[in-house]
């Protein structure tokens, strides 16, 4: 997964398909896990590519 998302950022990162290029993700994970089992690198290409969408533990089913 983490070699995934390095790829995906530096597609991200190129001029001429950074605007093409669009990556999706989800996870249950909160940002110490995602680093715990990635490492700091790939959480801080995470926080670059991704916009979060956090929600409340008490809401309902998102899916």
């Amino acid at each position: 997964m983490g070699e995934i998302l390095l790829s995906r950022y530096d597609l991200f990162c190129h001029p001429e398909l950074s605007r093409r290029v669009k990556t999706h993700a989800t996870t249950n994970l909160n940002a110490q896990e995602l680093e715990e089992r990635y490492g700091n690198r790939v959480r801080s290409r995470m926080r670059q590519l991704f916009n979060l969408v956090a929600f409340d533990k008490g809401c309902g089913d998102k899916r």
